[in-house]
């Protein structure tokens, strides 16, 4: 596969530690009066509106700019079973697939087409390219415009803007009994109170975060789920990446196929 189109689908379902920087609108924006309320009474009205699915499958047009380069579109159909695997087939432009990806809550399966060889391993894996570590849970939770849920040492909400801002510290896991702490902010609508966007900081990862923008959302099946959204990355070059989900069904069963041809050569 070519290499570019490797770094934008592992930069984009790799994202639980990067650089990020706000894209802010230029637009005036009229400030509302909020009214400061409880953090459990903003958690419970955030968590009304999380992902409530088994099962999830769509296209994603993806649009990925690094840098200075000349901006990649792609397409990626998506299945997911919730808490269990997530499925992808990516799609360039030339209309035949390329890559396909399989994660599971402890491995990573990557299958080239265009090269005939094939990935096998666990988060390590990404954590080694990506130079970061993330998990099953961060990379399913960003994609549906949700919280990482581990058990939290701190807590707080504020109003920030017209927005309020939720201030979640937890201990995280991370081998045997060493733990680092993830700090993750969420802003949500003072109306509807969906993520507005999201915030990731992990206590060893000096400098390095993540933010994501949910410009807009969707109700299928009346279930809610993101429509567009937009991801930042400052790290030696700006990344940006929009994604729109188009096409998606909602507790509908799809397979997960994931067949290694004989002849293809395995790198890992």
């Amino acid at each position: 596969m070519n290499k570019k189109i490797i770094t934008a689908l592992l930069a984009f379902f790799a994202l639980g530690s990067l650089f990020f920087t706000s894209c802010k609108s230029t637009k005036s924006i009229t400030r509302l009066h909020l009214k400061t309320l409880p953090y459990e009474q903003l958690y419970a009205k955030m968590e009304a509106h999380a992902p409530s699915f088994t099962y999830f499958a769509g296209k994603l047009a993806v649009n990925y700019q690094n840098g200075d380069k000349e901006p990649m579109s792609f397409r990626v159909q998506i299945r997911v079973k919730k808490d269990s695997i997530i499925w992808m087939s990516l799609v360039p432009a030339m209309g035949i697939e390329a890559a396909r990806v399989v994660m599971t809550q402890d491995s990573v399966k990557l299958l080239n087409r265009l090269k005939k060889d094939y990935l096998l391993g666990n988060y390590h894996l990404l954590d080694s390219l990506m130079h970061t570590r993330i998990n099953y849970a961060m990379i399913q939770a960003l994609l549906f415009a949700d919280i990482v849920h581990y058990p939290l040492s701190d807590s707080s909400a504020v109003v920030d803007g017209n927005l309020y801002r939720l201030n979640m510290k937890a201990n995280i896991p991370v081998a045997g009994d060493e733990t680092h702490t993830l700090l993750q902010q969420v802003w949500l609508g003072p109306n509807t109170f969906q993520i507005k966007h999201l915030l990731l900081r992990e206590s060893s990862m000096k400098g390095k975060d993540i933010q994501i923008f949910y410009d807009e959302y969707q109700t299928v099946s009346g279930k809610t789920v993101p429509l567009k959204m937009q991801v930042v990355i400052q790290a030696k070059k700006k990344i940006v990446i929009n994604i729109t989900y188009k096409k998606v069904e909602i507790n509908v069963p799809h397979g997960f196929p994931f067949i290694v041809p004989g002849k293809y050569k395995k790198l890992l």
